[in-house]
């Protein structure tokens, strides 16, 4: 299976550990981590996998892992930003029987724009990527509110976050074709759906160089994903364990 939205959680938290009073300086990060997923298909599991990861800022670009972004407005309290990312879902025939006789999924390019807004009551943000490969064809609009704990030598954030996915995109990756139905695997379209989300993220610093990060959370499927015949659990959970240097 491909990982989904791992590589690029743990990336973009690297420009929180080297953001720095000169905007242009040019920051690189390295660094790794063990993610542990389960997608929620049937039959499937969990899977571990090592990952790692790279990050490039410089000025108001950053080069997060699978992730781009352009930030082409900011004040104290808001940034807007051009957004660019590799959606690393889908499955191949050979992942796993249950996919046996049907067409591998694809990774897309995904295309959007990312607003960011910083409250004395948490943070919101709201992001819209587009398919700009032609693969599922679809969009994707989200919104998250965190509420972080700063300490002296990191920050944990939990947070909860709405996200409505097109028929396009869902049924790409969770449907059945007709030419895919078998008597196990039945013809389903799958519609619109908006999955609700919640998780905790934390970034910890030691010196100058060296950042830890622990996430966890968990997506509940609207019921539209969860009827399909490829799916036999409510949801999907994520957890992830990764260190960073910074140069």
């Amino acid at each position: 299976m491909k990982l989904s939205k791992y590589l690029l959680a743990l990336t973009m938290s690297v420009s929180y550990q080297v953001q720095s009073e000169e905007d242009s300086e040019l920051k690189i990060g390295l660094g790794g981590a063990f993610v542990t997923q389960d997608e929620g298909y049937k039959d499937v599991g969990s899977e571990t996998q090592f990952v790692p990861a790279i990050a490039i800022e410089y000025g108001d670009f950053r080069l997060l892992g699978p992730f781009a972004s352009y930030t082409f407005y900011r004040n104290e309290s808001f940034e807007l930003s051009a957004i660019g990312m590799m959606r690393l879902d889908g499955y191949e025939q050979d992942d796993n029987d249950l996919f046996k006789g049907m067409e591998d999924r694809d990774m897309s390019f995904d295309l959007g724009l990312e607003a960011e807004f910083d409250t004395e009551f948490g943070e919101f943000a709201i992001k819209y990527s587009q398919d700009a490969s032609s693969t599922h064809k679809g969009y994707e609009a989200t919104l998250t509110y965190g509420a972080p704990f700063r300490f002296k030598k990191g920050q944990i954030k939990p947070y909860i976050a709405a996200n409505f996915a097109s028929k396009d995109l869902t049924d790409y990756y969770y449907g059945v074709k007709q030419s895919e139905a078998t008597a196990q695997r039945s013809f389903y379209e799958v519609d619109s759906a908006t999955n609700l989300e919640v998780g905790i993220s934390s970034d910890w610093f030691f010196g100058q160089n060296h950042m830890i990060k622990a996430d966890v959370s968990y997506m509940s499927f609207d019921t539209t994903i969860k009827d399909s015949p490829l799916v036999d659990k409510s949801g999907t959970f994520q957890l992830l364990l990764g260190y960073v240097y910074v140069f």
